[in-house]
């Protein structure tokens, strides 16, 4: 939870707007006490945030605010956090609601500023619940707020009689927004805003920034009616009504529940039902295909039709062109492939992960691959190829194939040919389970959507919840920093409702975990935090290969770009550096932890200025974060002194004077970090770098104060271990033997026994998206077999 205090004692005004609860004071003020402005006493308030509730608590004498605080535990650490921790002192320093919030943080803001202003009304003695007067000019109004990708803000058109939001509309062509994750938001929360007229309705589950982004440019849009209509701004509290929550409690009876509906969920359900068991399955998410529907690749050893072929002339999906394959290249060699993955889970002689499941995920990969195809999944044409110890794959789908064209074909198949079931928005937060019998028998639930609890009883329930990435506190209780600092939350590229609540659940039941502090599955690195609202310069002629939109890139950017640039020096938490600095963008930012830092001096900055980055950095990090593109190189950037102001302000960059001042505001040892600077110059001074053999033409000294230091993050797709499984994927308890009856865990809920703690995930590629697939198909057909035999 964030929480931030600070106590005052000035005199300034106060504004009036929006209302909520009181909690005023027990003391009973004198009457000298109540003479001023407000009456003495703590008020509390809540409006909706970013992911959540944003309380603030103030305390008033008669004439000042004298304490404010501020909890939201689900605003985004490093974004909306900021807002949660500087906005106390705002309003103490200006005495009213109306402060300037925190850059990048618009909806922690403004949930911030309105419900201060509601405890000041209260304060006040004003009627904070009293209904406002909101009159509209007819017609319809054009609003835009900033959603998933920062480059490019969500539009919508909304249409308005006198005192009621006629319709909504949301511009799906021109925008950056992952087309099924913003036509959930279309779909669900679109006519919740209608029904209820208010803007306050819960963002859909898995597309938080894209629901944030809607609810923000409707806003936009109702701001504009109202002060047409004559009304002031403050009257948009009219349509900030929180739905109701429903009270009702549901049973249902099911024989299988698949927990959980990406990759290995969906498998897990068809599987199940294509083999006659009946089975539901339920998502906490507003669709389905969680992480898997954003990658692509599933690892496939040696796909049946494939071999069967004969592959030697393949369509390059890049080119487009019929390529021969090239001279030596055969399709993979199992067994050297097995025998390389053993080898890499071996640490000091002893072997870490489980062979068997390895075993399992090397011989059924492929097959899972062609079962795929029944449902629409499409895969490219394959080339495998070999090297001296071990073989791998090279087949990746395009990202369509694993979204909308196959899930849409899958869950079609299930509920109408299979008599599946399937509920979204439904998210399951405990285990029914008997500990005289050991047997799970179902699971306890709750709609997301309008609170309505559910009993769902089964006879056996599959976990496909997709790890615990989600959860900053189980990262810190279950990663350990026996081999890599890894302890703390992780900034995700992925699908934040994976939070593990169910593996807890089952660990709260006695199962066992394995390997469950794998290194997290890391492809990115990135900046703690961005800058929105800055110009989007075109790409002359390029296309975003992330978004399909054409490419652009902003001065906004340049911390992320400081922060993970060839140039840089990057050290971890200790102040040493931990890697070459051009792995940074994608391959080694993990070997720190959540986070790095990359430290940079006032000569490199005006370097900057004057020229620009010298290189465009490697690998994915730009083009997934921030504004999509990098910064080209050699585009001299006069705005950087700006850009890291900005920053210093958003609270994800720092700058001193010295190294050794850097360090302290930092929380670094200032001799640690002297001496790592002292010696990274020596190395670009020799252009030899004696620790981690970086390239001399990267080797930039780090000269002349100020000195700032940039907060990288290691974004994760997945966390990587997780519970205990044995072949029948069945989850075991702490001895490592007994499995728990009813209870089966598949894709990166289990994934743990593939690896080792001791390294990170493993380097085939594709690794995790085949095992969902794999362990999902084998454990719906176990698990159908199991229940019809009872």
């Amino acid at each position: 939870m964030k929480k931030h205090s600070i106590l005052a004692c000035v005199l300034a005004g106060a504004l009036l707007l929006g209302g909520c609860t009181a909690q005023p004071s027990t003391t009973t003020p004198s009457e000298s006490q109540t003479a001023g402005i407000y009456t003495p006493g703590t008020y509390e308030a809540t409006a909706k945030g970013y992911g959540g509730d944003v309380t603030v608590t103030m305390t008033f004498d008669a004439n000042s605010i004298t304490n404010v605080e501020i909890v939201g535990d689900s605003e985004t650490a490093g974004v909306g956090s900021n807002a949660v921790e500087q906005m106390p002192q705002q309003i103490l320093d200006a005495q009213s609601s109306e402060v300037d919030g925190v850059s990048g943080a618009t909806f922690t803001s403004t949930a911030v500023r309105t419900a201060a202003a509601n405890c000041i009304a209260q304060a006040k003695g004003e009627d904070s619940t009293a209904d406002v007067t909101a009159k509209m000019a007819p017609g319809t109004y054009v609003g835009q707020g900033t959603g998933f990708r920062v480059s490019e803000p969500i539009t919508v058109s909304v249409t308005v009689s006198e005192d009621k939001i006629e319709d909504i509309q949301v511009d799906q062509v021109n925008t950056s927004e992952k087309p099924a994750i913003l036509q959930s938001v279309v779909d669900l929360m679109l006519p919740r805003m209608l029904e209820y007229q208010s803007v306050a309705v819960d963002a859909i589950t898995g597309a938080t920034a894209s629901s944030n982004g809607v609810k923000q440019a409707v806003t936009d849009a109702l701001t504009q009616a109202l002060e047409a209509g004559g009304s002031d701004a403050s009257a948009i509290s009219a349509f900030q009504t929180v739905p109701p929550k429903s009270d009702e409690t549901v049973t249902l009876d099911t024989d299988v529940l698949v927990v959980g509906m990406g990759g290995s969920g969906v498998a897990a359900a068809l599987s199940a039902a294509e083999n006659g068991a009946s089975v539901l399955a339920i998502d906490k998410a507003g669709k389905y295909g969680g992480t898997s529907a954003l990658t692509s690749g599933p690892m496939a050893i040696n796909v049946p039709s494939q071999v069967a072929s004969e592959i030697e002339d393949w369509p390059n999906p890049v080119t487009g062109q019929t390529e021969t394959k090239p001279a030596g290249q055969d399709l993979i060699d199992a067994e050297a492939l097995y025998q390389d993955w053993l080898n890499y889970t071996t640490v000091d002689g002893v072997q870490t992960a489980k062979p068997e499941m390895i075993r399992i995920m090397i011989d059924e990969s492929g097959e899972s691959v062609d079962w795929l195809s029944k449902y629409g999944f499409s895969f490219d044409p394959a080339i495998g190829f070999a090297g001296n110890t071990w073989a791998a794959f090279t087949p990746y789908t395009g990202a369509k194939s694993l979204t909308e064209s196959f899930y849409a074909s899958a869950m079609k198949d299930f509920t109408e040919d299979m008599g599946g079931t399937y509920m979204l928005e439904t998210e399951a937060y405990d285990l029914i389970y008997d500990e005289d019998t050991n047997q799970v028998t179902g699971v306890l639930a709750r709609s997301t959507a309008d609170g309505t609890e559910y009993v769902i009883n089964a006879k056996a329930v599959i976990l496909a919840t997709g790890g615990f990435a989600g959860s900053a506190e189980m990262e810190e209780k279950y990663l350990t920093n026996d081999y890599y600092p890894l302890k703390g939350a992780w900034k995700q590229f992925g699908m934040h409702q994976n939070d593990g609540k169910m593996i807890q659940a089952a660990i709260d039941d006695g199962a066992g975990t394995y390997n469950i502090s794998v290194p997290p599955m890391v492809h990115v690195g990135g900046v703690d935090g961005f800058l929105s609202g800055y110009e989007a310069v075109p790409i002359e002629g390029e296309i975003s290969s992330s978004t399909g939109r054409p490419a652009v890139w902003s001065v906004a950017d340049i911390p992320l770009n400081m922060a993970i640039s060839s140039n840089t020096l990057a050290v971890g938490a200790d102040g040493k550096r931990f890697t070459s600095e051009t792995a940074l963008s994608m391959f080694n930012p993990w070997i720190s932890g959540p986070h790095f830092y990359s430290i940079w001096g006032d000569e490199q900055i005006q370097n900057l200025i004057a020229n620009g980055f010298d290189e465009v950095p490697y690998g994915p990090s730009t083009n997934y974060l921030g504004y999509g593109s990098s910064i080209p190189a050699g585009v001299p950037l006069p705005e950087t002194e700006e850009i890291l102001q900005a920053a210093i302000d958003a609270g994800y960059v720092y700058k001193a004077d010295t190294i050794a001042e850097l360090a302290e505001k930092m929380g670094f040892d200032s001799d640690v970090l002297e001496a790592t600077v002292e010696q990274y110059n020596s190395y670009c001074a020799s252009g030899v770098d004696e620790e981690f053999g970086k390239d001399a033409q990267y080797l930039d000294a780090v000269e002349g104060g100020p000195y700032y230091g940039i907060v990288g993050s290691s974004y994760c797709y997945s966390t990587c271990g997780g519970l205990d499984i044995n072949t029948n994927f069945q989850v075991l308890k702490t001895d490592g033997e007994t499995p728990i009856g009813g209870l089966y865990a598949v894709g990166t809920d289990s994934m743990g026994v593939l690896f080792t703690e001791a390294k990170a995930y493993v380097t085939y590629g594709g690794a995790a998206q085949g095992w969902a697939f794999t362990s999902g198909r084998l454990a719906g057909a176990v698990v159908a077999e199991a229940v019809a035999a009872e």
